[in-house]
């Protein structure tokens, strides 16, 4: 279990060096607007896609463009994404997989999801179907017409990595200010 733990920090990381090239091709994918959740005929993808740029942002600010509330977060994510670089997290990219949910209304949908770490830049815009066998669940709420990912969802993915344990919190109470 320590194990996963640790590489659930290396995901935390998301492999700066390696998502560059990706980045701006996965951004270039706009998905057409949505009017409702269940209206969303790829309800997963869409939602999967709106949590990679999370994962493959190569700055905080970027990191948090696809989190509702986002700007609100910057510091903690700042800290977090920091730590896993200084501790040597930061071999490949870290990809959420196996995204499933639920919609919760007509704007909220709920979805549990697995990460597949240490994967290489390609897996940002082709992204494989397993992960490393973790359970995480979140949140996600349809905004104009786009899937964003709720910010305490980003801050329980935070609290969980061992390097920096007051940052959940930390990330929780700016989510909620």
């Amino acid at each position: 279990m320590r194990r996963v733990a640790i590489l659930l920090v290396a995901s935390l990381t998301l492999g700066t060096g390696l998502v560059t090239a990706a980045s701006p091709a996965f951004a270039a994918k706009k998905t057409a607007k949505i009017t409702s959740c269940k209206a969303d005929k790829n309800l997963n993808v869409n939602i999967q896609k709106a949590f990679i740029p999370f994962f493959a942002g190569q700055t905080a600010a970027e990191r948090v463009a696809n989190v509702k509330d986002g700007t609100k977060i910057l510091a903690p994510v700042e800290v977090s994404t920091n730590a896993a670089r200084a501790s040597g997290q930061s071999t490949g990219v870290t990809v959420p997989v196996k995204v499933v949910a639920t919609c919760d209304g007509k704007t909220g949908a709920t979805f549990t999801y697995d990460l597949a770490l240490n994967q290489p830049a390609s897996a940002v815009s082709s992204p494989p179907a397993t992960g490393a066998g973790l359970n995480f669940s979140g949140d996600a709420v349809l905004v104009k017409g786009k899937w964003l990912i709720d910010a305490l969802t980003v801050c329980d993915l935070i609290g969980r990595n061992p390097n920096t344990p007051t940052v959940g919190p930390d990330c929780i109470k700016a989510a909620s200010s």
